[in-house]
């Protein structure tokens, strides 16, 4: 039995504990949260039975194996180092960090301490997604085109805590949100990014991060797709992913419209799906196995960094209106550890 602790009890936290009520090998047996009616709330709720006031007390508690991280971006580098320094397993939410040396500080308290670490990129696992990536392993669309990926919402601007709304924070809905489409894109295209040219900016909202991006990502397998996030005042919502292939067409989205379609003969055609109850579920039950087999996660460490490599680089590309080349080149990154890899949503 995996025991988790959950450090921030944020609406986030609430749909990590509904993906672990469902899994009989995960259970919650700590929490950590500054303010106590919120603690006491959530324990309440999912029956759980230690309840502390800071992540250092969790961190203490020998009865925990891995944490769940769900605070302010700004966060998630010093919990992740000491949960890991802690010999704790670590599912740390997106986005990973807010600067590559962070990631990197991330990836390597992982390594030395020998612990996993994955970052919770929920595009892997939804029902929606694993069935339109079935279908794209299987071949039938022919070889691959191109891949649009979209997330534009409402950006939800009054409700927005003040770290979310500053980019000296890792606010911004490029960085809450695009960092979903750029995940996304990048596992549907199946390759690394090369090069990002962008346009990052602010209007709809008077804050000090931006509400909008359109990137044009190019890949190491001489592919291109594009990531679009866009974060409104008032319209109309999507979220789809299209696949154009020589041979055929995909679309697919989770939330809104949930569908998975299937484009062949000039139309589309429904195609089912598994949707589980909890939508973390094959996330945790993903980690879960991870430990439990001593994998490399899906959606690890050095994944996390390569996606907000990417992110990075398509600011830098808006601020100076050229396309911008990865740190690693026209190199391709390879894996640091020598851990069996998992078959399930990872890096392939």
């Amino acid at each position: 039995m995996l025991k988790v602790g959950i450090i921030g009890l944020g609406g986030i936290a609430r749909a990590h504990a509904a993906a672990i009520a469902e899994l009989d090998n995960v259970e919650i047996t700590a929490v950590a949260d500054l303010f106590p009616e919120v603690r006491e709330q959530f324990m309440n709720t999912w029956g759980v039975p230690e309840g502390y006031a800071t992540h250092t007390e969790l961190l203490e508690d020998a009865d925990v194996d891995a944490v769940a991280i769900t605070l302010g971006h700004q966060l998630h580098h010093r919990l992740t180092v000491d949960a890991c320094n802690a010999g704790k397993h670590v599912l740390v939410e997106k986005p990973m960090a807010i600067s590559l040396e962070q990631c990197d500080a991330m990836i390597e308290a992982a390594d030395a301490n020998r612990v996993k670490l994955m970052v919770g990129h929920t595009q892997h696992f939804y029902g929606t997604s694993l069935k339109a990536k079935e279908i794209l392993d299987s071949g039938q669309l022919g070889p691959l085109m191109t891949v649009v990926c979209y997330m534009s919402k409402n950006w939800g601007f009054g409700n927005r805590r003040p770290q979310y709304r500053s980019r000296f924070h890792g606010g911004g809905m490029w960085l809450a949100n695009g960092v979903h489409v750029v995940d996304r894109l990048m596992w549907l295209l199946g390759s690394q990014a090369a090069a990002v040219s962008a346009v990052v900016g602010t209007r709809a909202h008077y804050q000090a991060s931006d509400d909008t991006a359109t990137a044009m990502i190019r890949t190491k397998n001489g592919l291109a797709g594009v990531a679009v996030s866009c974060g409104y005042a008032n319209g109309g919502p999507s979220y789809e992913s299209h696949v154009i292939g020589a041979n055929g067409s995909l679309k697919f989205s989770q939330h809104g419209e949930k569908f998975v379609r299937l484009g062949t003969g000039e139309q589309w055609e429904d195609v089912p799906f598994d949707d589980p109850k909890a939508e973390f579920y094959h996330e945790w039950n993903s980690f879960a196995t991870a430990i439990e087999q001593d994998l490399e996660p899906p959606a690890d460490g050095m994944w996390g960094r390569h996606v907000m490599e990417i992110l990075f680089a398509a600011e830098q590309s808006s601020i100076t209106g050229r396309e911008v080349v990865l740190g690693s080149g026209y190199n391709w990154t390879t894996q640091r550890t020598g851990t069996p890899v998992t078959y399930d949503h990872g890096w392939h």
